[in-house]
């Protein structure tokens, strides 16, 4: 089960992908400190989401991706 606050991570992450739609991306950049940090650092300890370095290209923030278990969680196919 995620709570309201994963699930809004992982959709945005994924671009919102409801009625029908197919996900367009999959990442969601963000840094320690921020409303959302808490939230992708729950979701990797779960394996719902895998974390990249920060670098030039996330503006020092870091790489959140959903990893297929992040996308059953909301029954999205991967």
């Amino acid at each position: 089960m995620i709570t309201d606050q994963e699930r809004h991570v992982i959709d945005h992450s994924l671009g919102y992908p409801k009625r029908g739609r197919k996900p367009y991306r999959n990442h969601f950049c963000t840094g320690e400190g921020s409303d959302d940090w808490e939230t992708c650092q729950a979701l990797c300890a779960r394996g719902l989401m895998v974390s990249r370095k920060p670098s030039e290209l996330t503006g020092g923030d870091t790489l959140f991706i959903v990893t297929d278990a992040g996308k059953a969680a909301l029954k999205v196919k991967p």
